[in-house]
């Protein structure tokens, strides 16, 4: 185990001068961010290297769990308590800043911070479209309407399950992937099979109707983050998750009610229970890693809505056509 000398966590002034501090965390490691990646995963953590770089390049604390895959990545797994008591204690406020101007500039990436709206059981937005600068002080008056990704009348721990950046095939799979066989576990891109170039990544019901992260298809080119992952629970079914390095974990799930009726949106609790967040990949034999997605608790196919060709048209669970709109090619993310 690496120790940290004198990296003292708990005598950072400010969430500036802790992330200083993992910084020269991972100098000390003399990894690259791919090589935290992969520790992380040794270790059955999930730290995308993108979230990893993130973390360094802002000066708000990174997530909890975020923090001890980053920790224990870097070598220092037995001070990973030592490092989270000094993210809650600055977290809770625990520091002296200075008087803030009367108006607040907007963070560049267009978030907020790292801010606990509500109690520590309400679910936090994920994937917000930046607020106006003016509407920024009207964030904490609409919180408390309500939250993205909670289980109605759910109060549990959210997130269930960390997806396993691993080569682990489902029980009864002899080979993950091609010929036929269900796909591999871990980072994967999902690919229209009509539009190869494009991925299914995170944006908007174009209709304007529904107003929350859905999945939607575009330019595999920056569509990351959030990064996907998939995680496979029993029979051929999995978990498909994402993972940003600000909003956290989610699991795909098909949306029951309007608006966005059968839109695929991620909530940030996992559940084996929920059929709606649980998809059979059925290989078509059409070509290598191409599948039809299939929601476990309906007769419906994922496909693309309307012209398949639109960038970015939305995923939807709808009836099943064999056509091949409702075709996706699954593969591995290429290592850098």
């Amino acid at each position: 185990m690496m120790t940290m000398g004198d990296l003292r966590p708990d005598e950072a002034a400010d969430p500036a001068e802790f992330v200083d501090l993992l910084r020269r965390l991972k100098d000390r490691s003399r990894l690259t961010f791919r090589q935290l990646e992969q520790h992380a995963a040794t270790a059955g953590d999930v730290l995308a290297r993108s979230t990893a770089a993130d973390v360094l390049r802002r000066s708000t604390l990174p997530r909890p769990e975020v923090l001890a895959a980053f920790v224990r990545a870097c070598g220092a797994g037995d001070q990973v308590d030592e490092w989270l008591r000094a993210r809650d204690r600055l977290a809770a406020g625990a520091y002296t800043t200075p008087a803030a101007p009367a108006t607040e500039p907007t963070p560049s990436d267009g978030s907020a911070g790292d801010v606990l709206i509500g109690g520590p059981d309400e679910a936090r937005s994920w994937f917000a479209r930046p607020a106006p600068l003016a509407a920024l002080a009207a964030v904490v008056v609409l919180a408390a309407f309500g939250a993205w990704f909670l289980w109605p009348d759910d109060h549990e721990q959210r997130t269930a399950e960390k997806p396993a950046a691993s080569s682990a095939t489902p029980a009864g799979s002899a080979t993950a992937g091609g010929n036929g066989t269900p796909p591999a576990s871990g980072r994967s891109r999902i690919r229209p099979a009509s539009a190869p170039q494009l991925c299914i990544s995170e944006g908007r019901d174009r209709s304007g109707a529904y107003d929350d992260a859905v999945a939607v298809q575009r330019p595999c080119v920056g569509a990351t983050p959030p990064e996907t992952y998939l995680v496979p629970v029993a029979d051929d079914l999995y978990f498909v998750k994402w993972d940003h390095p600000v909003n956290g974990l989610g699991c795909l799930t098909v949306r029951r009610d309007d608006p966005g009726r059968n839109l695929i949106e991620p909530w940030d609790k996992c559940s084996t229970d929920a059929g709606a967040q649980l998809f059979r990949f059925e290989p078509t034999g059409t070509a290598p890693d191409a599948y039809r997605l299939r929601p476990s608790d309906s007769d419906l196919c994922v496909g693309i809505r309307d012209d398949a060709s639109k960038v970015p048209a939305e995923a939807v669970a709808e009836p099943c056509t064999g056509q091949p709109d409702q075709v996706f090619l699954v593969d591995p993310v290429p290592e850098d």
